[in-house]
């Protein structure tokens, strides 16, 4: 079957195409609601439609999570530069920000959808960042509480997340 733009598929199968290479993430959503959507009568025998569309619409929460994780990642170094009485691995830990930034420029770019939704996404890694880097200060032996004085209240945003959490090359001053 060929269409009047002269593609093997019709028009909505070459969109969806087009959406699973342009935002992988939307894909995902959609292609999950078309599966949930379609009627029973005219499913495949034996197709287990519903299983089916729940794992299509676990690789974008997939995708999702590793934005999310990848972004507390880069959180927990920068507090570490910012924060940590002890620098000397500062280097280091700015050249992990850098792997991690760079693949979490992939994974935004690969999904524009939940690059839109970034601000959402990271909204709830604030708090559970700094606790992990509390944790890490007192296995470190130093003293938490000191050490984030700074942070007025750790659930809300302490590093701006477009100028400071994704912009390659930012890096907070280490601490006074």
């Amino acid at each position: 079957m060929a269409t009047a733009a002269g593609t093997p598929y019709p028009a909505a199968m070459s969109e969806a195409a087009d959406l699973h290479e342009h935002d992988f993430y939307a894909w995902t959503q959609a292609q999950a609601a078309l599966l949930r959507a379609w009627p029973e009568a005219l499913r495949p025998n034996a197709l287990d439609i519903a299983n089916l569309a729940e794992e299509i619409d676990s690789l974008g929460r997939s995708e999702r999570g590793a934005i999310e994780s990848h972004i507390e990642l880069v959180v927990l170094h920068l507090l570490k530069l910012r924060c940590h009485p002890d620098q000397a691995a500062r280097r280091a830990w700015q050249k992990e920000i850098a792997a991690f930034r760079t693949r979490l420029a992939k994974l935004l770019r690969d999904n524009p959808s939940l690059r839109a939704a970034r601000a959402a996404i990271a909204a709830g890694i604030w708090a559970p960042a700094a606790r992990q880097f509390g944790e890490e200060l007192v296995i470190d032996g130093f003293d938490a509480r000191a050490a984030l004085a700074w942070l007025p209240d750790p659930s809300e945003p302490y590093f701006d997340l477009d100028r400071e959490v994704l912009a390659d090359g930012w890096y907070p001053p280490p601490p006074a």
